[in-house]
Order: C-alpha cells, then structure tokens, then sequence
C-alpha cells in the first residue's frame, strides 16, 4: 500500500486554462470535465468534497488516492483526451497550485473560496460548481 492510501490528506487543486482561455464558457466543455471529475470519483481515484469550473480555470477540494501529482495529471490528461475532437487548441497552462489542507478551519476556508469563486467572479447562477451536485460529495477527510 502507497504512502497515500495510508495517510491521505486533502487538498484544494487549481488548475488554470492556457492564455486563461475561456474554454468552459461553452458549456459542453464545462460539462464535460464536470463528468469527469465524477467519473474519476465513481471509480474511486478521488475523494470529492467541492469543485467549480469557472470560464478558464477549475478549482477542486479532494483527497486523492495516489499523489497529488498523479491527481493533477489526471485532470488534465483526462479532459485533453476527451476534448482533443473539439479543442485544437493547448488547452492548460503548465503546472498546477496545490494547497494542503491543514486541518477543519482551512477545510471550511477553501470550501467556501470555492462555492463563492462564481459570486465574486460574477456569475451568481453558475451550474458548474458541486451543490449541483450533492450526491456526489464525499464528507471531509482531514488528516493533519
């Protein structure tokens, strides 16, 4: 058993658009990596507890079951596969901003960055954020 699967922590991973194309302003493609993420849950290679996908980049509160490296590789590999017959175009900017959640405040903290990253961007009724979602929200892990 890896280092992760007996010591899981939970992260809030952003992963931005390259240029900060507003790629997921076209709602197939926001769909698209919404079902992803899902999927990904479904078969057990995250814990899922928030996510947005904004028009050019997508924040997620999850505790993956490998690295976080592995995580954030699958993200976007997985979306660059799927979208490869309709976006011709690079579509992520190199790396990716981990943030390790440290314990219940900064859990809360990051969860409420995420469901209120629509509001303060603008979008007050945005359907790419996981209380669309709720029966597919995983509770909170957090292992300091």
């Amino acid at each position: 058993m890896n280092a992760t699967r007996q010591s899981p922590r939970t992260y809030a991973l952003t992963i931005v658009t390259h240029e900060r194309r507003r790629l997921f302003q076209v709602t197939a493609n926001a769909q698209l990596m919404t079902d992803l993420i899902l999927r990904y849950r479904a078969e057990q290679k995250i814990l899922l507890h928030a996510f947005v996908i904004m028009p050019d980049h997508l924040h997620v509160l999850l505790t993956p079951t490998e690295s976080i490296e592995r995580t954030a590789q699958l993200l976007k590999g997985g979306f660059s596969f799927a979208a490869r017959a309709t976006v011709s175009k690079p579509i992520w900017q190199d790396g990716y901003h981990e943030h390790r959640i440290r314990d219940v405040e900064d859990y809360d903290l990051q969860k409420r960055y995420i469901e209120n990253n629509p509001t303060r961007k603008g979008h007050e009724t945005y359907a790419h954020i996981h209380t669309q979602y709720l029966e597919h929200i995983d509770p909170p892990m957090i292992v300091g």
